[in-house]
């Protein structure tokens, strides 16, 4: 079975790594300022879910998020990685989530940046009626319409600086996602992630509240106040477990990790300390 691919940062190390899993759109190196942050620890992994793989799989035989678990669990039986701590952002805390709950040997602690904890009704109506949620979801939409090409890099900087979605973010935390999510291509510049993987993966998105909510694996959950993500109902439900902690960024929204990074690094260094 061929090797998944991953990035490492930091200095060879007897110490176990800590595991860095990234967002749907946004490959690894876009959380520059985060990983910088977590060397201080330990090296860092990384690595690169489906969409990223060459050649790049076909988005139609993803069907659950499940899917990527399992292959979380691939990469870290490939690299013998067990009782790792983990950090992840969005998607990638999901698959890390998920991993551990049919894997407990492989993740020890974990810290969710704004998963993607969707209600069940809806993650129900995006299995049965895809067609239709592709049509009038509009984060699937948008993810297809955005451009795929760019004349160069400052292009696609300057495209993304206009985005409202990227307002909380200062230029150089801009320019990780821009080096990391464009490539050279035949003189051009193209999307390193798919937008039509990005556009299936929001179309595929997979319940796991409960298993949120009952699981004693040891978990700092953030949140923005902004987020569209995580509702304020669930935020107050979550806390029913007594095995996670929480902290909340009211100013910031779902991409908290490259809006505000360094408040990010100093929430989770009490966690990370705990259990590292």
């Amino acid at each position: 079975m061929n090797p998944l691919p991953f990035t490492t940062w930091g200095e060879p190390s007897s110490d176990t790594p800590i595991y860095f899993a990234h967002a749907n759109g946004y490959p690894p190196g876009s959380y520059q300022s985060i990983i910088d942050a977590l060397l201080a620890y330990r090296p860092v992994v990384a690595y690169h879910q489906r969409p990223l793989w060459q050649p790049t799989p076909e988005p139609k035989d993803l069907h659950h998020w499940q899917q990527l678990a399992d292959d979380v669990i691939r990469f870290f039986d490939q690299q013998r990685l067990r009782n790792v701590v983990a950090v992840g952002h969005s998607l990638g805390s999901v698959t890390a989530f998920m991993a551990a709950q049919k894997r407990p040997d492989l993740i020890k602690a974990l810290v969710m940046i704004e998963p993607v904890a969707l209600p069940w009704l809806a993650c129900f109506l995006t299995r049965v009626f895809p067609g239709l949620v592709k049509r009038r979801v509009s984060i699937i939409q948008k993810a297809l319409r955005r451009p795929n090409r760019f004349e160069s890099r400052q292009a696609a900087f300057d495209f993304h600086r206009k985005a409202r979605a990227f307002q909380r973010l200062d230029d150089a935390n801009l320019w990780h996602y821009i080096n990391a999510g464009v490539h050279p291509v035949n003189g051009a510049y193209e999307l390193t992630y798919p937008r039509e993987w990005e556009a299936r993966v929001y179309a595929t998105a997979t319940y796991f509240r409960r298993q949120l909510k009952t699981s004693t694996l040891p978990v700092l959950g953030m949140r923005g106040g902004h987020s569209d993500t995580i509702s304020a109902a669930f935020w107050r439900q979550w806390p029913i477990n007594p095995h996670h902690q929480f902290a909340a960024f009211p100013d910031y929204g779902h991409l908290l990790p490259l809006e505000h990074p360094a408040g990010v690094v100093q929430a989770m260094q009490p966690f990370l300390e705990q259990h590292l």
